[in-house]
C-alpha cells in the first residue's frame, strides 16, 4: 500500500467566524465576513501544517496546528476604515487556498516533508499565476523551501531570464544548517544549492548565542546580508531600513518570511523555540511595511507559531497582527500613492 504523506484539506469556512455587531452601521465589518475560498482575488492565504521539519530538527512540535488558528484569529478582526474606504467590494479582497497538510504519525518519516513541499510550492505557484500576493501560514520554518519553490516554479514559467530573487528573513537563526535530510534548520542552504551563484540572502534579528561559528562562517561565505538582534535594538529605524533597502534594490522579486522565534519569548511564546532577547513587534511591523511598499514581494509567510505552548493567546494575536499588517498595506498599496 501506498503512504500517503500529503494531503490537502480545502477552503473551510468554520475557521472563519466571530462577532458581529448589528447595532453598529455597516461599516462594523470583519475578515470572517468576506474571506472566500480563493478564486483569483488579490491576496491568498496557503496553509502549511506541518512540524516533521521541526521535529528532524530536534525542536519541540506542535506548529502543524496553527494555520486555522491564524485564520480564526485574523477573521475576528475588523477590515480597517482605510481598506474600507479605498474598496468597494470587501468580498474580493482575501482569498484561502486551504492547507496542506503533513502526515508522519508523529514520528520522522521519510519523504513526508518533501511530499508536502512540493505540494504547497503548487499552490504558491498557483496563487502567483492569478497574479495574488501569496501568503504562507506554517506550520515550522520548512515552510521556506515551500515557498521558495513556488516562487522559483512561476519565474521560470513567466519570467523570460529569470528574475533575482531576494530573501528576507526575519529569523534569531540562519536556518543554513547541513543535516543528513531536510529539516527546518536546512531551508536556506537547500534554496542555495538549488540555485549556486543567484542566491541573494538577507537575515534580520540574528542571535549570535543562537548560532555556531560554523553557521556564521557559512553565511559570510554565502554573502548573507545580517543585522543582528542587537543592532535592532541600538540603531535607528531608519537606518536599519537604509541597510535593507541596499538589498532590496540589488534584486527584482522578494520573498519574505518571518519566523517568530525573531521576537521575544513575552511576545511570542509560541514557538519551538523561545528566544530571551528578540527583536522589537513594531520594528517587525515598520520593516514588513516597507518592504511591501517596494512593490516587489510576491510571496511571504510566518513559521514558528506553536499553538501547544500559546499563553493567553499571545502568539495567535501576535501573529494574526502580523498578517493584519500585511493584508493592509499591500491592498492599500495598491491603489493609494506610496508615502
Amino acid at each position: 500500500m501506498t503512504y500517503i504523506h500529503a494531503t490537502h484539506a480545502p477552503f473551510n469556512p468554520d475557521h472563519y467566524t466571530g462577532r458581529t455587531d448589528p447595532f453598529e452601521s455597516d461599516r462594523a465589518v470583519y475578515w470572517h465576513h468576506t474571506v472566500q475560498a480563493f478564486d483569483a482575488q488579490p491576496i491568498a492565504l496557503v496553509g502549511f501544517a506541518c512540524h516533521q521539519g521541526v521535529r528532524r530538527n530536534q525542536g519541540r512540535v506542535g506548529a502543524k496546528s496553527a494555520p486555522p488558528i491564524i485564520k480564526e484569529f485574523f477573521a475576528k478582526s475588523p477590515i480597517t476604515a482605510d481598506v474600507q474606504n479605498a474598496y468597494a467590494d470587501l468580498s474580493s479582497l482575501v482569498g484561502d487556498c486551504g492547507d496542506v497538510v503533513c502526515h508522519d504519525n508523529d514520528t520522522i518519516v521519510k519523504g513526508s516533508l518533501e511530499s508536502a513541499q512540493n505540494q504547497y510550492a503548487t499552490y504558491i505557484t498557483d496563487a502567483l499565476q492569478k497574479n495574488a500576493l501569496a501568503i504562507g501560514l506554517g506550520g515550522g520554518h520548512e515552510i521556506a523551501y515551500g515557498s521558495f519553490l513556488g516562487l522559483y516554479k512561476y519565474l521560470q514559467t513567466n519570467v523570460k531570464s529569470l528574475a533575482k530573487i531576494g530573501i528576507i528573513n526575519f529569523d534569531a537563526h540562519f536556518d543554513l544548517r547541513t543535516d543528513e535530510y531536510a529539516t527546518s534548520g536546512t531551508p536556506f542552504l537547500q534554496i542555495a544549492e538549488m540555485i549556486d551563484d543567484a542566491f541573494y540572502y538577507f537575515c534580520v534579528g540574528i542571535n549570535r548565542f543562537a548560532n555556531t561559528a560554523s553557521l556564521f562562517d557559512k553565511a559570510h561565505a554565502l554573502g548573507v546580508g545580517i543585522i543582528s538582534d542587537d543592532d535592532c535594538h541600538r540603531l535607528a529605524y531608519d537606518e536599519i531600513w537604509a541597510r535593507l533597502d541596499d538589498f532590496v534594490k540589488s534584486v527584482d522579486v522578494l520573498y519574505i518570511t518571518v519566523d517568530l522565534d525573531c521576537l521575544s519569548a513575552g511576545v511570542m511564546p509560541a514557538l519551538s523555540a523561545v528566544n530571551a532577547k528578540g527583536i522589537e513587534l513594531d520594528l517587525v511591523e515598520f520593516l514588513l511595511e516597507k518592504l511591501i511598499q517596494t512593490g516587489k514581494v510576491k510571496v511571504l509567510d510566518f513559521a514558528e507559531f506553536n499553538p501547544t505552548y500559546d499563553i493567553d493567546n499571545r502568539g495567535a494575536k501576535t501573529v494574526a497582527r502580523l498578517l493584519l499588517v500585511c493584508v493592509e498595506t499591500y491592498l492599500l498599496k495598491r491603489v493609494l500613492p506610496l508615502k
